[in-house]
């Protein structure tokens, strides 16, 4: 079967499931029926040549997830932001210097995977997205947060490192509620941490360069660090009574 054969029936199935997958196929343009499935839930056309993202995504508004990792992008289409119900984008691996200003209307989006582009910023409306658990941001060149970053009152795991932060990162970052895991390794212009970070989070996972590290491997005191570091020993000492049952020690 070609792949114009193969693709076809794909869609056929897409039009009962509401799943559309066609990775790493060398596709080069999205088929234009792909627009027309009213019940479509999932796309996933990752390992593309894709160059664009059609206007005409904007009428697929049960969308949930969207995946258009590793391929060509060079910009998202604004219309993106309409996609109410979107809980999942990776647009990883693409050529993005920049992400909607809108894409804080995507109330219901839980994880954003935008590492490997060439951003420099992440959008202010950001921390609207007051559902999102799971940010990768990472291999780009974003010099600062954005403002309301600490409004990301789901956030869980960040991941951050390989850009150009420094300090001061961005105040308010104590509205963290529910982060866990923060990376910001390779953002040698960080100097200094937020206090409100480490002392006001739930933060038990922190990847930082070595200028932030004492000479024990921990990281050296600074406002904050003693909380930090207690609640990165019970996390530990947990995941050691679990390896006792057979579980995994994480000692990041």
């Amino acid at each position: 079967m070609g792949a114009a054969g193969s693709t076809a029936k794909r869609l056929e199935r897409a039009e009962k499931t509401g799943v559309f997958a066609l990775r790493d196929q060398g596709v080069v343009q999205l088929p234009e029926k792909i627009f027309t499935l009213k019940s479509l839930r999932t796309l996933d056309v990752g390992h593309n040549r894709l160059l664009k993202l059609p206007e005409a995504i904007g009428r697929c508004t049960l969308l949930t997830t969207l995946a258009l990792d590793a391929n060509r992008i060079k910009a998202l289409p604004a219309v993106v932001c309409t996609l109410s119900r979107l809980e999942s984008l990776n647009v990883s691996a693409n050529q993005l210097k920049a992400l909607p200003d809108a894409l804080g209307e995507l109330k219901k989006l839980k994880k954003l995977l935008v590492a490997h582009n060439a951003l420099t910023a992440l959008p202010d409306s950001l921390g609207a997205c007051s559902e999102l658990t799971t940010l990768d941001a990472s291999h780009n060149a974003i010099t600062a947060l954005p403002r309301g970053f600490g409004q990301l009152v789901s956030l869980a795991q960040a991941d951050l490192s390989f850009n150009k932060l420094g300090s001061p990162l961005v105040e308010g970052l104590g509205g963290l509620k529910r982060i866990k895991s923060l990376d910001l390794r390779e953002n040698v212009a960080i100097l200094e941490l937020p206090a409100e970070l480490l002392r006001d989070t739930p933060l038990h996972r922190l990847g930082v360069d070595t200028h932030l590290l004492g000479s024990d491997g921990l990281l050296r005191e600074m406002e904050g660090s003693k909380e930090y570091l207690e609640r990165r020993k019970a996390r530990i000492d947990q995941e050691v009574a679990g390896k006792a049952k057979g579980g995994e020690i994480m000692f990041d």
